[in-house]
C-alpha cells in the first residue's frame, strides 16, 4: 500500500512543530503558574496586613566572583523605607536586586505586629508577562506554521516528482 506524498509531508510537520510548540506551551505554563501560586501565597499571607507606600533610600552593591567567566561581578540591591508605628523600617525586596535602575516607590503590605516582615504587592506580573510574550510567540508561530503546511501540502500534491 503506497502512502500518498500529502500524508508524509502533512506528518513530517506535525512531528517537527509538535516538539516545539509543547516545548514553547509548557515554558509559557511554567511561568503562568509560578506567577499564580505565588500571588496566591502572597495574598493569602498578608490577608491582615497594612498597604503603605515604600519610598528609594539607597543601595547596597554587591559583588560575586563568577568561576566561570574569571570575573567579578556586581550587582545593586534596592534599599527602600516606610513608616509604620511611628517608626522607619528598611526593607530590600529580592525582587529589586540587579541593576542599579530602582523604582521611586513600592507599593507594599507590612504585618502590623512585625512591620519587618512584608510582601511587595504586584512583584510577580513580569512572569505574567513573559508568558504571555511565550504564548503570543506560539500563536503566531502556530498560524504560520499551518499557513506554511498548508502551501506544501498542496504544492506537492499537485506536482508530483
Amino acid at each position: 500500500m503506497d502512502i500518498p506524498k500529502k500524508e508524509i509531508i502533512k506528518e513530517m510537520f506535525k512531528s517537527i512543530y509538535g516538539v516545539g510548540y509543547i516545548t514553547l506551551f509548557l515554558v509559557g505554563l511554567a511561568f503562568a503558574l509560578s506567577a499564580t501560586i505565588n500571588v496566591y501565597l502572597d495574598k493569602k499571607q498578608s490577608i491582615e496586613y497594612k498597604k503603605v507606600i515604600a519610598t528609594y533610600h539607597s543601595y547596597n552593591k554587591l559583588e560575586s566572583y563568577d568561576p566561570i567567566e574569571n570575573k567579578y561581578k556586581t550587582e545593586y540591591e534596592g534599599i527602600y523605607k516606610f513608616e509604620a508605628n511611628g517608626q522607619t523600617y528598611y526593607v530590600t525586596p529580592t525582587d529589586t536586586k540587579g541593576s542599579a535602575d530602582f523604582k521611586k516607590t513600592l507599593k507594599i503590605k507590612y504585618d502590623p505586629t512585625d512591620p519587618n516582615v512584608y510582601v511587595v504587592v504586584g512583584a510577580y506580573y513580569e512572569d505574567y508577562l513573559i508568558a504571555l510574550v511565550i504564548w503570543a510567540i506560539l500563536f503566531i508561530c502556530l498560524r504560520n506554521g499551518y499557513d506554511t503546511e498548508k502551501k506544501y501540502i498542496e504544492y506537492y500534491a499537485t506536482h508530483p516528482k
